[in-house]
């Protein structure tokens, strides 16, 4: 920061030191009177410098001006003004104030300098927007469309979960040997479609893919029930899919294990009981949901 402390230099030390200043500089009078200035601060006016002299800083610039009356106010009560940008002559700049007062308190003359901050400022602009875009693509599952494990684990950190679900496309590794990855990967990016379209059309909770066929939701507004609910509407969207890519009516389907957060079950340990109520929809029937209630474990069944 290019100030002259008040402490350590007087107002006739200023005047001589403000030449050379690497930023532009002004010293300007209680009544708004160039007492000094250097090359940098002439240059904004695109003046010779002998103008700028003596001169009032009505006469210079009056949006100048009417912005010093507003700082004098400031000043004049003994307050200090905070840096802050402003764009001068097409280019972006950190305005610095130092008051100067003489021995009965009275305001004698404020230093501003006027740092160039355009090449830094654009440069925190490209990194703050580099980190937006990687926090996209970490948050961002790109085949699915879905938010991704890195999100999840995230969110799951808040613990504002009422009940976790797991889902897992059945017999996934047999699609992928009888007709190939890519076919796979299109049957998970519409499967990632179907979910989203539904997550937004029903205000549903947000759906992570934990990678290969495998998706979580954490419920915060819906209980147990209403979880099992919106898994078994899941279950059946996925099974309109087999319309989709023309294939026999159970060959792409879901498991899913649903389990609730309560005071004996935080989120982790309720989504490891929703795992394991999943593993038992896949050992049992498949294209089913179960669900964790009392130590055991159960399927769900529309009422």
């Amino acid at each position: 920061m290019f100030i002259l402390d008040s402490n350590q230099y007087s107002v006739p030390q200023v005047q001589s030191l403000i030449q050379v200043l690497p930023v532009a500089a002004v010293l300007l009078s209680p009544t708004a009177e160039i007492l000094a200035a250097n090359q940098h601060y002439a240059s904004f006016f695109r003046r010779p410098f002998s103008q700028l002299l003596s001169k009032n800083l009505q006469h210079i610039d009056n949006y100048c001006y009417q912005s010093y009356c507003n700082d004098l106010r400031i000043l004049r009560q003994g307050k200090k003004i905070q840096p802050f940008e402003h764009i001068f002559a097409q280019r972006e700049h950190r305005l610095n104030f130092q008051a100067y007062y003489n021995s009965q308190g009275d305001l004698s003359a404020v230093l501003v300098c006027a740092v160039d901050v355009s090449d830094l400022t654009a440069k925190q602009r490209h990194l703050k927007q580099c980190n937006r875009d990687l926090k996209q693509k970490l948050d961002h599952d790109e085949l699915t469309g879905l938010s991704s494990r890195h999100a999840f684990a995230q969110q799951l950190r808040q613990q504002n979960a009422v009940a976790v679900a797991i889902l897992d496309l059945d017999n996934f590794k047999n699609l992928n040997d009888q007709y190939g990855h890519i076919f796979a990967d299109r049957v998970l990016s519409q499967l990632g479609k179907r979910l989203q379209h539904l997550s937004q059309k029903y205000a549903w909770p947000t759906i992570y893919r934990m990678g290969g066929e495998e998706f979580v939701i954490l419920f915060e507004q819906h209980d147990l029930l209403q979880a099992c609910q919106i898994m078994e509407q899941i279950r059946q969207a996925t099974l309109l899919l087999n319309q989709e890519f023309a294939l026999s009516q159970d060959t792409i389907s879901i498991s899913a294990g649903v389990a609730a957060v309560t005071q004996n079950y935080t989120a982790i340990h309720a989504l490891e009981q929703a795992d394991q109520a999943m593993y038992m929809a896949k050992q049992q029937h498949k294209n089913s949901v179960y669900y964790y209630q009392n130590a055991d474990f159960y399927r769900y069944f529309e009422a």
